[in-house]
């Protein structure tokens, strides 16, 4: 806006004069001097100018994860964490880029994951330390069945699908607990389960020499008598190192009440490998203690039928998993039991106690457990 300009003040100022006599009038005096501020016009306040910001395709799949990334991260655990699932959305993105050019990052970020570490001892088998974890990334862009495989698992018990209820800690299936391996694959599956299911996965375990594997399952699932659930599911598996293999495995869960459920598992292996059948039957009843506490109480009695022994280990253990308060996507998980192996003739049935410590780390889309 422009400043007004200031007005010119003119007076005309006569002195009384006599009739006759005729006074010479004053000369009026020059207006005011204007200034040079006065007479330019007001400064036009400044003008920001917002930065321009980088559209996602401008921006790396890193920047644009973990600026979606919104939570806040304060502590050590907190930023690891964060780095993690920043990470399992960038390389979702990376991978899922091969196959066009239009970036779905909502989906990228459901990408999840766990990492585990733990240590398992018992009196027969020794002491095995576990350093374990899983990726699943979004490949939304080939489409939303596949997916993407990355961990460092059991090799074996994964591949023939013989895993547990608990990944931190495995329980030992059939003798020692194997070595871990780092597997990558691609996997298929329908994500709207309708208790009829068929799943399939190729990968390759990373160790030198690669050794590629590829499973097929199929489950079925089935509710009955408003508190009973049951479930059987075939894999049938190949590895280039042990050749072609099949695993049966079939669960009875009870609800008995909003606190309790009692599962009875069991599960046949065999493999071109293996020495006949192995086998296990197992019986768990799981205990709701609190909204962030679970108790599984367990007792197992496995073989296999062709070895000496058939009848190989009978245990019972009771393990816990426990969410921090601070950390509702983190675990510990304790376990402790007894258990009484024999796998010779001559070798004595003696007790052998076990003990387990576990922490485990969940990013990304935490997944549904048992304990909630």
């Amino acid at each position: 806006m422009l400043a007004g300009l200031v007005a010119f003040a003119a007076a005309t100022l006569c002195a009384g004069a006599d009739a006759q006599t005729e006074q010479p009038a004053e000369v009026a005096p020059p207006p005011p001097e204007v200034t040079s501020e006065a007479a330019q016009p007001a400064a036009a306040p400044p003008v920001t100018v917002e930065p321009v910001k980088p559209t996602a395709e401008e921006l790396g799949a890193m920047d644009v994860c973990e600026e979606m990334q919104n939570e806040s991260a304060p502590t050590t655990i907190e930023r690891v964490r964060r780095r993690l699932s920043i990470t399992a959305c960038a390389s979702s993105a990376w991978l899922d880029g091969l196959f066009g050019d239009q970036m779905m990052y909502e989906d990228y970020r459901q990408t999840y994951g766990t990492v585990s570490a733990g240590a398992l001892w018992d009196d027969y088998e020794g002491f095995d330390p576990r350093l374990r974890f899983r990726i699943r990334l979004q490949l939304p862009q080939w489409d939303e069945s596949i997916s993407a495989f990355a961990g460092r698992v059991g090799e074996e018990d994964y591949i023939s699908d013989i895993e547990d209820d608990f990944d931190a800690l495995p329980t030992r299936q059939f003798g020692d607990l194997e070595d871990d391996s780092v597997l990558v694959g691609l996997g298929y599956s329908n994500p709207k389960r309708t208790g009829n299911d068929f799943d399939a996965s190729v990968g390759v375990r990373l160790d030198l020499p690669l050794d590629p594997y590829a499973r097929a399952r199929y489950e079925i699932i089935r509710e009955f008598a408003e508190h009973y659930v049951f479930s059987a599911r075939e894999t049938i598996f190949w590895q280039n190192s042990e050749g072609f293999g099949s695993t049966t495995r079939f669960h009875l869960d009870r609800a008995l009440s909003d606190r309790f459920l009692v599962r009875w598992a069991n599960l046949g292996k065999f493999t071109e490998e293996t020495t006949g059948l192995e086998w296990y039957s197992q019986v768990t009843l799981f205990q709701s203690v609190g909204e962030r506490m679970g108790l599984a109480w367990q007792a197992q009695i496995e073989g296999a039928t062709d070895n000496e022994v058939q009848i190989t280990r009978t245990s019972v253990r009771l393990i816990m998993r426990r969410r921090f308060e601070s950390f509702e996507w983190l675990f510990l998980e304790l376990r402790g039991g007894v258990g009484w192996p024999r796998e010779r003739l001559d070798e004595e049935r003696e007790m052998s106690p076990e003990l387990g410590i576990a922490l485990e780390m969940q990013f990304g889309q935490r997944r549904e457990r048992w304990y909630r």
